[in-house]
């Protein structure tokens, strides 16, 4: 059963910028659910979570095959241990920060954060797409490319 998975999922980097201090991490645990809407789970652990409140903007970056390290710099520390406003893995689009490269790089509004039964500690952020860019030829980074 170790082989087993339910699911594909991809690496993500969210980056909130807030009161002076810059927060980012990787994400896998997101999803489309319309057109223009995300719904992405930020554990309790989290500090970019624990900072994300309704109406705020984030960048969001869906990594391109080849972005391990991306991911793992985002992904290994807490943004309050570490100062994740790197400018060799970022760049502005559309007054937020992306990853530099990523498949697709986007701006978007948190519309909502819920929290289902079971899950309350964490953050199911509920996102509107206000601006988006894709590279078309390029793949997804996987969880599994790791």
């Amino acid at each position: 059963m170790a082989d087993l998975q339910a699911v594909n999922m991809g690496a993500n980097v969210i980056t909130l910028n807030k009161n002076n201090k810059f927060y980012a991490m990787t994400c896998a645990w997101m999803m489309m659910v319309d057109y223009d809407k995300l719904l992405c789970l930020l554990g309790s652990q989290s500090t970019t979570g624990k900072a994300v409140e309704k109406g705020d903007t984030l960048g969001v970056s869906a990594l391109a095959k080849g972005m391990q390290e991306e991911a793992n710099f985002f992904g290994d520390l807490h943004s309050d241990t570490i100062d994740k406003k790197n400018m060799a893995y970022l760049e502005p689009f559309s007054d937020v920060f992306v990853v530099k490269n990523a498949k697709v790089t986007m701006k978007c509004e948190v519309i909502d954060i819920l929290k289902p039964t079971g899950l309350e500690a964490d953050n199911l952020l509920y996102l509107k797409i206000v601006d988006a860019k894709s590279d078309s030829n390029k793949e997804f980074l996987s969880l599994t490319d790791f």
